[in-house]
C-alpha cells in the first residue's frame, strides 16, 4: 500500500464574507443546522436529519442503534460497527466532530452525494444521520460492508487475479458511469481504500467527502483537494478537471491491485511523486505477466491528456471487461479470503438475541415463531425450573408471557457476547438485559440468559441449551 501523501498549499485566507465555501452552524436546544452558500441547509436533531430544501426527513436516532465495536478512526471522525434494531441489519456509524470547518464541508459533500443516489448498486447506502448534543457530534449511519476495503483485501491476498479484477472493475465502472453521467459528480478520491467489498462480492464506492458536483458533463472543477497518491496529472498541475480525473485514479488503483504494489516510487515525498507522475510514462502492468487487454485498459486510463481517457461508460465495452464476462470465476468465492467465521458468529448472535426477545415481547400470538429454534432434546432452565423439548419449552415461555402481559413487562437487550465452542460451528451466546415495565414501582430488573447454539448445517442453528437467571 502506498504512503498517504498529503499536499497542502499555503494560501492567503480570504475574509469570511468572500469565502463561498464557508460553512456555519446554528444551534438551538434541540437541533443543529449546517449552512453553506453552496448547499441548502441541513438540520440535525436527536431524532434524525432534515433536508430543508425538499422537506425530506431521515428518522433515526441513537437509541435505534446498538454500537458494537470501533472499525477505524481518522483525524476528526470515528467509525463504529452497529446494529440497526428496527431493520435487523448491521450498519457503519460515522461519528463526526462538526465544530471543525473542513470536516463540516466534507460531511455535507458526503451527505449530498449519498442522498442524491439512494440504493444505487455500487454505492454505499445511506440510512440517515442524527445529532448527539452531549458530544457535539453528528452520527452518519451507512450500510455496513462486511468484506472491508480493496486495500484490506490486497493486504490479505497480496495480488488480485486479472479475471477477478475484470469483474470487480465492471461493477465499479457502472457506479462511476452513474456518478459522472447521471449525477455530474467527480469523486476526486478513488483509491483502493475507498472501494469497499461485500463478502458476496459486490464493490461499493464510499467516502464522498471531497467530491464535487458540476453543472454538466462538460463543466470543470478548479479546486486542489485530496491526496496526491492517486491524483491525475491535470490536478497536480492545478488545471481544470472533470470526470477523467477519476478514470486516472481507477487505472492507478488497478495496477496496484494487480501487481500488489503502488506503481510509482513514493519514498521521496509528495513533490518527488508529482514529478514522477508528470514526467514519466504511464506505469503499465508488466508485459508477459498480464494480458494485453488489461495493459491496454490501463494505458487508456492513464493517458496524460484527460480528453484521451475514455468515459466509464465506454470502458465497459473494452476487451478487458468483455473478455472475462463469461468467466466462471465468482467474486463471492474470491471474497472468502477475507471471511472471518468468528465475526459472522458475532453477527448471528446479535441478530438471534434481538429477534428472540422481540418475539417474546410481541406476546403469545408470536410464540409459535420460536418453535423452529428448538429440538426434542433442547433444554430450558428458567430460575431453577427445567423444561425439556420444544413443546415443554414453548409451554413454559407461554406461561411467562401471560404473567408478563399483566404488568406489560418487556425484555430489553443491553449486551450480547458470543464465543465459539469447538470446531463444529456451535456458539455460546451470553445476553445481559433487563425486564422493564411502566407499571413497576422498582427499577428495571436485570437478567442474564445463556444460549448454546448448535449448528444443524451451514448458517442454520437451533438452541441446544438455554438458562435464564434474574440478577437480584
Amino acid at each position: 500500500m502506498p504512503p498517504k501523501l498529503l499536499l497542502k498549499l499555503e494560501v492567503e485566507p480570504e475574509p469570511v464574507q468572500h469565502n463561498l465555501d464557508m460553512a456555519s452552524i446554528r444551534m438551538s436546544d434541540d437541533s443543529l443546522t449546517v449552512l453553506t452558500q453552496s448547499c441548502n441547509p441541513v438540520s440535525f436533531t436527536a431524532e434524525g436529519m432534515l433536508l430543508k430544501s425538499d422537506g425530506l426527513f431521515y428518522k433515526i436516532s441513537e437509541k435505534d442503534i446498538r454500537i458494537l465495536k470501533k472499525l477505524g478512526q481518522g483525524a476528526s471522525s470515528i467509525v463504529h460497527k452497529g446494529f440497526l434494531i428496527r431493520e435487523n441489519k448491521f450498519v457503519a456509524v460515522k461519528k463526526i466532530n462538526v465544530f471543525e470547518r473542513e470536516t463540516r464541508h466534507q460531511m455535507i459533500n458526503d451527505l449530498k452525494a449519498l442522498c442524491d443516489a439512494p440504493n444505487m448498486p455500487g454505492l454505499v447506502s445511506f440510512y440517515g444521520a442524527y445529532h448527539v448534543p452531549e458530544s457535539g457530534q453528528i452520527s452518519i449511519v451507512l450500510e455496513y460492508v462486511d468484506g472491508g476495503s480493496l486495500a484490506d483485501v490486497l493486504a490479505k491476498v497480496g495480488k488480485i487475479p486479472e479475471n477477478v479484477l475484470s469483474k470487480m472493475t465492471a461493477k465499479i465502472l457502472r457506479a462511476l458511469a452513474f456518478l459522472h453521467k447521471e449525477k455530474h459528480l467527480v469523486h476526486r478520491d478513488i483509491k483502493p481504500a475507498n472501494i469497499l467489498m461485500t463478502i458476496s462480492g459486490e464493490p461499493k464506492i464510499t467516502d464522498f467527502g471531497i467530491s464535487a458536483f458540476i453543472d454538466s458533463t462538460l463543466a470543470q472543477c478548479h479546486t486542489f483537494l485530496g491526496t496526491v497518491t492517486y491524483m491525475s496529472p491535470e490536478r497536480i498541475n492545478n488545471m481544470s478537471y472533470s470526470s477523467p480525473a477519476d478514470i486516472w485514479s481507477l487505472g492507478l488503483a488497478l495496477v496496484e491491485l494487480a501487481t500488489g504494489q503502488y506503481p510509482y516510487p513514493a519514498g521521496g515525498g509528495p513533490l518527488q511523486l508529482m514529478i514522477h507522475v508528470l514526467q514519466e510514462d504511464a506505469p503499465l502492468p508488466p508485459a508477459g505477466k498480464f494480458g494485453e487487454e488489461f495493459r491496454d485498459f490501463v494505458r487508456l486510463c492513464l493517458a496524460k491528456e484527460p480528453h484521451r481517457r475514455p468515459t466509464a461508460e465506454v470502458l465497459l465495452g473494452h476487451p478487458f471487461i468483455t473478455k472475462y464476462a463469461s468467466d466462471p470465476v465468482s467474486l463471492k468465492s474470491f471474497m472468502q479470503c477475507v471471511f472471518n467465521p468468528h465475526d459472522k458468529l458475532d453477527e448471528i448472535a446479535i441478530v438471534f438475541a434481538h429477534n428472540y426477545y422481540a418475539l417474546l415481547n410481541a406476546g403469545v400470538g408470536r410464540l409459535r415463531d420460536l418453535a423452529p429454534l428448538y429440538s426434542t432434546e433442547s433444554t430450558l432452565r428458567y430460575d431453577g425450573d427445567l423444561a425439556v423439548g420444544c413443546d415443554a419449552i414453548l409451554a413454559k415461555l407461554q406461561a411467562l408471557v401471560h404473567m408478563h402481559a399483566g404488568w406489560k413487562v418487556t425484555h430489553e437487550v443491553v449486551d450480547v457476547l458470543c464465543q465459539p465452542l469447538g470446531f463444529d460451528g456451535s456458539a455460546l451466546v451470553n445476553v445481559a438485559g433487563r425486564l422493564e415495565s411502566p407499571a413497576a414501582v422498582n427499577k428495571p430488573q436485570p437478567f442474564t440468559e445463556v444460549f448454546v447454539l448448535s449448528q444443524m448445517q451451514a448458517g442454520e442453528y437451533y438452541v441446544a441449551n438455554q438458562c435464564f437467571r434474574l440478577i437480584k
